[in-house]
């Protein structure tokens, strides 16, 4: 796992769960929960993409940033009680994080298996001269 990628990858992810909580601003609860747990899982799955491997924990990282950013907004704002807006980002965009990496994990090419082996060559049960028993009759 290469460091610089995994920064690479958790960065990225965070700046555009970041950027799309602020371009798409909105009072109504429902439609800010919805763009919050859209954004996470498309910053979840380019976060995946970025990382290559280990898809998962880069996913939680960017979810654990989420968490601990909600904090210092909250610091920030002088709130003493998380709203429910809060929670909501805390809560669901870890998980919707995840989710977007196991899409990426859906969607990733399966590695190729080794090629069988060719009939009669090394193999015991094909018919060869080696073995008689093998050869149809």
């Amino acid at each position: 796992m290469n460091p610089l990628r995994t920064i690479a990858a958790v960065l990225t992810g965070y700046a555009l769960i970041a950027a799309i909580l602020r371009l798409f601003p909105t009072d109504i609860f429902l439609l800010a929960v919805t763009r919050t747990i859209l954004g996470a899982i498309i910053a979840g799955f380019i976060t995946a993409l970025i990382a290559g491997s280990h898809e998962i924990p880069h996913a939680a990282a960017v979810g654990f940033l989420m968490i601990v950013m909600t904090f210092v907004a909250m610091r920030q704002q002088a709130i003493l009680q998380p709203s429910l807006y809060e929670i909501a980002v805390a809560g669901c965009g870890p998980i919707a994080c995840m989710i977007g990496a196991a899409l990426r994990l859906l969607t990733k090419p399966a590695k190729t298996e080794k090629p069988r082996a060719q009939p009669g060559a090394d193999n015991p049960q094909s018919a060869s001269p080696r073995n008689p028993s093998a050869t149809p009759h």
